[in-house]
């Protein structure tokens, strides 16, 4: 029965299908750049490029990588094709003005890899307790980094942006599906920032792969802490914006901890040293307690401008993952879920928002990140802006302490700045994903 369970979790958390769902339309936002074309008018075919750091393995016989793991990270360019709609069409569906309900579809290309780094771990030593690096390799390993960071001030000069915004994707995600889905999300922001995707070696359907895939996640951590101190260490950024997805949320939060603790022991601000303006987790793939434990005991917030985590009670692949492991998962929480000592920091922290999504369950319980129009515009908007849940550009719905409500009829900037929650339907949230319901409504 619970290797079934299991089975059913792999294919909720993942992307078990032969064709890219696209994601839909998001609520409308801005229109300065977003007219309308013609039925038809779609030519020449859109064409974008993103910068990649993998350490998935490279596949041997066709271009691409796989889905096991490398111990060598490689940086370079992969190209996005729109291959049923032009540059017009595109634009006008991903900011909410889409003249047909048809949905993109996409190609992703590998047109370069700018550097691969050497494996690691770097060879070293251990003499009389002092740790001594082989000079060669650290050579190397700097040169590739110099490489990295060239290529990227290049990128940030060409875009006039000091912006990059980084995307860990989730589990059972391929290689094109994570490059896609970032996208997916620049093109809703305006193509704001210089888009970076980091993928790591999951995604490859094996039964229980749920959880050798949480090994591979935990091998990416270090690989991801060298990413981000590469992007921070290059003069050009003015500020880093981390998007992640289910669990990729664990290695991003694991990775971002450690950097924090390095940065406390080193006296100096982690806020200053890295310039993450704002984290955003959708469906955050971790153990409620653990998190608690490993990210508020640690005041994890205080490293950051502002912390958005996307919450769904009714997140089946998540409320799955609580049955199995015995505890409630983090993307899945309701407030009354909290432990009494989170809820008293949250009492003086603000900078730490969970935005509960109303009604997801009609869209995906999961994956409602990019598949819900109102989300994906929130998202869209605090990438272009950095705005807070109560500012006019976003304006969501407060609940209590640190808890926003968002819903399909949201409509960024066109509400009052920091409504209340009698601003929509009150919603109670059960102690059973597939009940909750709203109040005096049908079950979502």
């Amino acid at each position: 029965m619970k290797r079934l369970c299991l089975l059913a979790l792999c294919a909720l958390l993942g992307g078990c299908v032969s064709v890219y769902p696209a994601a839909v339309s998001p609520t409308p936002w801005e229109t300065s750049g977003a007219a309308a074309s013609r039925p038809g008018d779609g030519v020449p075919q859109n064409t974008s490029q993103m910068l990649y750091v993998t350490d998935r393995n490279m596949l041997e016989t066709e271009q691409g990588f796989g889905t096991d793991r490398s111990t060598a990270m490689a940086f370079g360019h992969v190209r996005i094709d729109t291959t049923n709609m032009g540059q017009r069409d595109f634009d006008a569906y991903m900011s909410g003005h889409a003249i047909s309900d048809k949905r993109p579809r996409y190609a992703a290309t590998l047109t370069d890899e700018i550097v691969r780094f050497p494996g690691t771990p770097l060879p070293f030593a251990i003499e009389k307790g002092v740790l001594i690096r082989d000079r060669s390799a650290m050579a190397a390993y700097k040169g590739a980094g110099a490489q990295f960071q060239a290529a990227l001030t290049q990128e940030l000069e060409d875009n006039d942006t000091g912006k990059v915004i980084l995307y860990v994707h989730g589990f059972n995600n391929t290689f094109d599906d994570g490059a896609f889905n970032l996208f997916e999300l620049w093109s809703a922001a305006g193509r704001a920032g210089v888009p970076i995707l980091f993928s790591w070696p999951t995604g490859g359907h094996k039964a229980l792969g749920y959880f050798s895939d949480t090994q591979s996640g935990d091998f990416s951590v270090y690989h991801l802490k060298e990413t981000l101190r590469l992007i921070s260490a290059t003069g050009a950024v003015d500020e880093l914006v981390v998007v992640t997805h289910s669990h990729g949320a664990s290695i991003v939060t694991s990775a971002l901890r450690e950097l924090l603790i390095e940065s406390r022991g080193a006296g100096v601000s982690m806020r200053d040293t890295y310039r993450i303006d704002t984290l955003i987790m959708a469906a955050p793939d971790i153990d409620l307690g653990v998190m608690e434990q490993r990210l508020v005991a640690e005041a994890f917030g205080i490293g950051f401008g502002q912390i958005d985590v996307y919450l769904n009670p009714g997140d089946n692949a998540l409320g799955l993952a609580g049955w199995i492991f015995g505890s409630p998962r983090f993307g899945a929480a309701r407030p009354d879920q909290l432990s009494p000592e989170s809820r008293a920091v949250f009492q003086g922290v603000k900078s730490v928002h969970f935005i509960m999504v109303q009604d997801a369950n009609q869209f995906d319980r999961h994956n409602y990140f990019r598949l819900h129009p109102g989300v994906l515009a929130d998202i869209a908007v605090t990438l272009r802006t950095g705005a807070r849940p109560g500012d006019r550009e976003r304006g969501l719905v407060h609940i209590d302490l640190n808890f926003w409500q968002i819903d399909q009829t949201y409509r960024p900037g066109q509400a009052e700045s920091g409504r209340s929650r009698s601003a929509l339907p009150a919603r109670t949230y059960s102690s059973h994903p597939s009940e909750s319901r709203a109040s005096g409504g049908s079950s979502h």
